[in-house]
């Protein structure tokens, strides 16, 4: 007589298997559309950007987050599309599809936890939609390995329906739909999805080149309205993956609004070297360099131009810029090189930088981007109502 209870108990499995592998299936899509937010909405914010340490938004940003050419959260849509098909294509009763989906999840939690090492030790903060995936990754691991070990038990027992016949033919078939579905959807996301993470400065913004500009009373350089109805300073880290958006987001309302708009520049460059007080521990190395490069662009009415390249030049190497290419500078921005090399230890402009950190220090500004409209300091982004009452300029 066939024992009736363990087919049962490997059908449970099967099913904990499949919600976890549909769980996993919509995290990554989240995480894909988060990854998407991260680089075209200025204004996004994820709901785990909690602090430095666990801070979505921090991930999504960094170069890690892209793996040969594509998001990593993609290949994970991609991944767990590929074993609900192999999941609902093979026999869940058959010990060998246990056991080809147990060597499965094992690969993957392999290259799960070479991800969270990255995030500890590279970029030094946490997703939660991440810790989420891991969770469910090692979970589904778990799962298929119990899977297997009852189906065995099952089958050992005389089980009814429950074999251990490994069929070449049919495992080939069924892991071969599923690969093929796999490569079909990496090539068409290859060959349509759009390098959003790769945009330059004139492909995010528009182009405000031939606008009024020059320098402040105190010596900061403005752009817009030679009489503004409204001034938005802006206190800015070139290594701040959000002040480019936010600057670039301006730049549109400047163009919309060029009679009634000023968008003027200050330097807070979290920059234990150069901004101690606030950051007393290495953070944003080089971004003082930056500032000092841009404050010698502004001596020689080069700024706004110069300003453009910096933040293109972080964002294609992922907000972090070992060496600053001080002749690329000079070349793209017609800069003298030597004044270049120069200004990064020119007491002058090193006294200005200065000048604007404690300025940004009287005003309680801790982080970046952070923006003075109307005597208010605003940090992080623009309140929805100035964003409305900006679009209401004439």
């Amino acid at each position: 007589m066939h024992n009736t209870k363990y087919p049962t108990i490997v059908l449970r499995y099967w099913l904990a298997a499949f919600l976890f592998a549909t769980a996993g299936l919509l995290i990554a899509l989240y995480s894909a559309h988060s990854h998407y937010q991260n680089y075209t909405d200025p204004l996004y914010s994820s709901f785990c950007a909690i602090s430095k340490s666990i801070n979505c938004d921090t991930v999504a940003q960094s170069p890690w987050s892209i793996m040969f050419s594509m998001p990593v959260a993609w290949w994970g849509v991609l991944f767990y599309l590929f074993f609900l098909l192999i999941l609902l294509t093979e026999n869940r009763y058959d010990l060998a599809a246990w056991r080809g989906w147990l060597l499965v999840m094992s690969i993957s939690s392999a290259v799960t936890l070479g991800l969270a090492v990255i995030a500890v030790w590279k970029i030094k903060s946490l997703c939660l939609v991440c810790l989420a995936t891991y969770i469910v990754t090692f979970g589904l691991t778990y799962i298929c390995w119990l899977g297997q070990r009852r189906c065995k038990e099952a089958f050992a027992k005389g089980a009814a329906n429950v074999t251990a016949a490994f069929n070449l033919k049919t495992a080939l078939r069924n892991y071969s739909v599923a690969a093929g579905v796999f490569c079909v959807s990496l090539l068409l996301l290859y060959g349509l999805m759009p390098r959003y993470w790769l945009l330059s400065a004139a492909e995010v913004s528009a182009d405000v080149s031939n606008l009024p500009h020059g320098l402040t009373e105190d010596g900061h350089p403005w752009v817009g309205a030679e009489k503004p109805l409204l001034t938005i300073t802006q206190f800015s880290d070139y290594q701040c993956f959000q002040c480019s958006k936010m600057y670039f987001l301006l730049r549109n309302f400047l163009a919309a609004h060029p009679d009634s708009l000023r968008l003027v520049h200050r330097h807070y460059p979290l920059d234990h070297k150069v901004n101690p007080v606030v950051v007393p521990e290495p953070f944003h190395e080089g971004s003082g360099k930056l500032a000092k490069v841009a404050i010698l662009a502004a001596m020689r009415d080069k700024f706004w131009k110069t300003n453009d390249l910096l933040y293109a030049m972080i964002r294609s190497n992922g907000d972090k810029i070992k060496t600053i290419p001080l002749k690329e500078i000079a070349d793209k921005t017609g800069l003298n090189i030597n004044e270049l090399v120069a200004a990064l230890t020119h007491p002058a402009i090193s006294a200005q930088l200065s000048r604007d950190i404690r300025e940004g220090m009287k005003l309680k500004i801790t982080g970046t981007p952070a923006f003075l409209i109307d005597g208010q300091v605003y940090q992080g982004q623009i309140p929805p109502q100035i964003l409305k009452k900006i679009n209401k300029l004439p």
